[in-house]
């Protein structure tokens, strides 16, 4: 995410770390007040409570990730490589996320979760939807009903991605994603896309490290 540059930034941003860390039922306005060295007046100039601060947050979070994809895909990349480049920002957007993060959200703030999965559902029905017609067009998706593959697909996420699953599985919140949206996206592909999607994964893989 970028650089924090005003006041009310700052203690955002900080606090966005805290929370997918270190989850934020436990975390008091007085934790943050002391790690950030401001005091707890300069936070509640900003922020009413501490329910107020979660749900900027939340909002930070999906607007970021909204923002990112739509740079993707409105790029020239090909469907394959949007495709992969949307999975490794998800990854890097769940990379510091812990469980306790998702278990206080599914317990003590399933407004926030509700809506992080409408917002993954409707961008992620969108999305598809644009990659598997893209897809097609350079051959290297197959003939499918878009529609049908789709509302599969948003089935399938939904159910490995609710909070008893990830809280009870071996399976990260992304691992779940990427493993679904791959089973069925390798699904769908021709030959000959299954050949460019094993190289450009590799590709993609080789220059993140």
């Amino acid at each position: 995410m970028a650089e924090p540059v005003s006041e009310k930034d700052k203690i955002l941003y900080f606090t966005h770390a805290k929370f997918i860390t270190e989850g934020f039922y436990k975390t008091t306005m007085d934790e943050i007040a002391r790690d950030l060295q401001i005091s707890k007046k300069t936070i509640y100039k900003h922020f009413d409570t501490k329910e107020n601060l979660l749900e900027e947050v939340c909002t930070m979070r999906i607007a970021y990730m909204t923002e990112k994809i739509d740079e993707i895909v409105d790029n020239n990349y090909d469907s394959l490589t949007k495709f992969l480049k949307i999975i490794n920002l998800h990854k890097s957007m769940m990379i510091n996320c812990s469980n306790m993060w998702f278990k206080d959200l599914q317990v003590h703030a399933p407004h926030c979760l509700t809506r992080f999965n409408e917002v993954r559902e409707i961008k992620l029905m969108n999305v598809l939807a644009r990659l598997v017609e893209q897809g097609k067009k350079e051959k290297v998706v197959g003939s499918v009903p878009t529609q049908i593959l789709i509302t599969a697909m948003l089935g399938a996420v939904d159910s490995v991605t609710r909070g008893d699953f990830i809280l009870n599985s071996q399976y990260s919140f992304h691992d779940a994603i990427r493993i679904t949206a791959e089973i069925f996206f390798n699904g769908i592909l021709t030959e000959t896309g299954k050949e460019k999607y094993a190289n450009t994964k590799k590709l993609l893989e080789n220059a993140l490290q």
